[in-house]
């Protein structure tokens, strides 16, 4: 095994984590391989620097030990542009708890940002024929990805044939595709105004 001070220094951070969380979560390196879907050989080669310390590992490890990448490894976060953290805040084991943790996860679907300007319809099961998406002088943003990185979406910015503008639709109102000229999954509606969310 190599001496610390010939370890990087995400490595002997990785180490130092690992030893303390190992106590601390309870788990054995077969058992965290099995949670990683790695083989015990490759956690070992991280540990010992047999293998590098990718961006990739280190967001994974993190998750697992429940730290935050940047205590990992501290020069990591200009080579993850599509690192996310997600605020958790509640557990589906116990919906009566509340939890304060962070979960990192590298973006799988390129995302782009929408402005909703004021004069944006928004088409759902009880608004069939568009009611206007903010209320004068408000605005909204939406996040949004291509269809096939999130089928399961519910509402959709779609820009209709012979149009310009892009509205909001509910799944269940959605127009036939042969009028639909462009279609992105929105991941989130917020109004910028007041802050409220809409899913």
């Amino acid at each position: 095994m190599k001496k610390t001070s010939e370890l990087p220094l995400a490595v002997n951070n990785l180490r130092a984590i690992w030893d303390k969380k190992k106590v601390d979560m309870q788990f054995t390196q077969v058992e965290a391989a099995k949670t990683l879907g790695w083989s015990q050989g490759a956690i070992s080669h991280y540990l010992n620097n047999l293998t590098e310390l990718g961006p990739a590992a280190v967001v994974k490890l993190a998750n697992f030990l429940e730290v935050d990448p940047l205590d990992i490894d501290p020069d990591i976060a200009p080579f993850l542009p599509n690192t996310e953290t997600v605020k958790v805040t509640l557990s589906s084991s116990n919906l009566n708890r509340k939890v304060d943790e962070n979960i990192y996860y590298t973006a799988r679907r390129k995302q782009e940002v929408i402005r909703l300007e004021p004069d944006t319809l928004l088409f759902g099961p009880k608004a069939k024929t568009g009611v206007l998406f903010a209320r004068p002088g408000e605005q909204g943003i939406v996040k949004v990805c291509a269809v096939k990185d999130a089928p399961e979406s519910s509402w959709w910015i779609v820009q209709k044939k012979k149009e310009k503008a892009g509205h909001i639709y509910h799944y269940s109102v959605l127009p036939p595709k042969n009028q639909i000229s462009k279609i992105y999954a929105a991941n989130s509606l917020a109004w910028i105004a007041t802050g409220s969310m809409r899913n």
